[in-house]
């Protein structure tokens, strides 16, 4: 179908706001303090809002998109998306914190529903479709942070709170648009649908789903403590605060190469390819592993590093796991029940990473016990894709 072709732009622009809403609100965190009259540390709960959300729903979106279909589900989670972004322009307590849940609600069924949505609607361009989402959901997160403080400067912090409603009301009416002559790709399971039911999936006993749900928790763990801890660690070692902004964001701009070139390969490469490119990912954390155990420096080359290797291990694990989901099942339910699965699990893991990186970082902010838990989630990250190389499908 010709129409098709308008299916590229609208799969960007839902993926730029899959990260965007969530990691702007922290760099205003001062600004609406003042607003609140609170303290800004106690605003610490909109950073983790989010987290919990996809905790707590990714496992059930899948029942929704079976119940409903691709076309209903994305708008039930877009416009969620889209009136939590509403929301939080009413700036009082409740309204920023069920906001924030809305925000998150939203974004844990679209974590979801996009790997589900290229195995649909692109079967046989799974790298490519993958590659532009998660591309559009990096970079995403990278433009707005880039753009929010001489945005905010300029215009005022508020400015980037709409900026932020616009983009989500943009993603929104796009969908509503294409939905008109989409074509439904998902049997529902309900009255009246014809086709085999598809629901009766059971990942969570599927001993082959598991290494998914390690894989993805292991870099969701070492992602959000080292987005959380990093900075804090290196300013104990006296780096430069102007350096840390910067080496914190090499982090970031690291995935966007890997989000563009590793689907198409992942797809393209067979077992031994596969292989190679866990084994850098894998090597890399590593050697970021056994730097963390002599880090007692200020050296700028040596922070650098660190966080190339630690992005360039992580970015690798994430993508290589999203671009799994669609190739390891043969039918877009099972590829939302394998997500919603391994997300969920993920995140439950990855809920307690900062908070014990805290913990450990306040009795010895060099201490050996956090660097060995973080080669631990190295290590299980790396065999738990390896297994998922050889596995043929879900």
């Amino acid at each position: 179908m010709r129409k098709m072709k308008w299916m590229l732009p609208v799969i960007l622009l839902i993926g730029f706001i899959m990260r965007s809403p969530i990691t702007t609100l922290p760099l205003m965190l001062k600004e609406l303090a003042v607003n609140l009259h609170v303290a800004q540390s106690q605003l610490g709960i909109l950073t983790t809002l989010p987290l919990i959300m996809f905790l707590l729903f990714s496992n059930f979106a899948s029942v929704v998109l079976n119940r409903y279909g691709f076309k209903r589900a994305m708008i039930f989670a877009l416009g969620i998306l889209t009136a939590g972004s509403f929301m939080r322009l009413i700036i009082t307590m409740p309204t920023m914190l069920l906001g924030t849940c809305l925000i998150g609600i939203g974004i844990a069924h679209l974590n979801v529903f996009m790997p589900s949505l290229v195995t649909a609607y692109f079967p046989n361009r799974i790298g490519l479709y993958t590659t532009l989402y998660s591309f559009a959901m990096i970079s995403g997160n990278a433009i707005f942070n880039l753009i929010t403080a001489p945005v905010a400067k300029a215009l005022g912090w508020k400015a980037m709170m709409w900026l932020l409603v616009i983009t989500a009301v943009l993603a929104l009416v796009s969908w509503l648009l294409i939905s008109t002559w989409l074509p439904e790709k998902i049997e529902r399971n309900q009255s009246g649908v014809k086709g085999p039911d598809k629901s009766n999936i059971h990942v969570w006993n599927n001993k082959h789903a598991w290494p998914f749900l390690l894989t993805f928790g292991g870099q969701a763990t070492m992602s959000y403590t080292f987005s959380a801890w990093m900075p804090t660690l290196m300013a104990y070692h006296h780096v430069p605060a102007e350096i840390i902004g910067v080496i914190t964001a090499s982090f970031a701009f690291i995935g966007l190469p890997i989000s563009i070139f590793l689907p198409q390969l992942l797809v393209v490469f067979k077992q031994r390819g596969k292989s190679l490119l866990i084994w850098s990912a894998g090597l890399c954390g590593i050697i970021a592993a056994g730097m963390l155990f002599i880090q007692n420096t200020s050296s700028i080359t040596f922070w650098m590093t660190e966080s190339l290797l630690i992005g360039y291990a992580i970015g690798v694990f994430f993508i290589f796991d999203m671009t799994m989901f669609a190739v390891k099942t043969d039918n877009p339910y099972a590829t939302a029940k394998l997500s919603g699965m391994a997300q969920a699990g993920g995140y439950l893991m990855s809920a307690f990473g900062p908070s014990l990186y805290g913990v450990a970082f306040a009795a010895n902010p060099t201490g050996n016990l956090q660097n060995s838990v973080y080669l631990a989630l190295v290590l299980i990250a790396l065999v738990s894709s390896l297994i998922i190389v050889r596995i043929k499908q879900i």
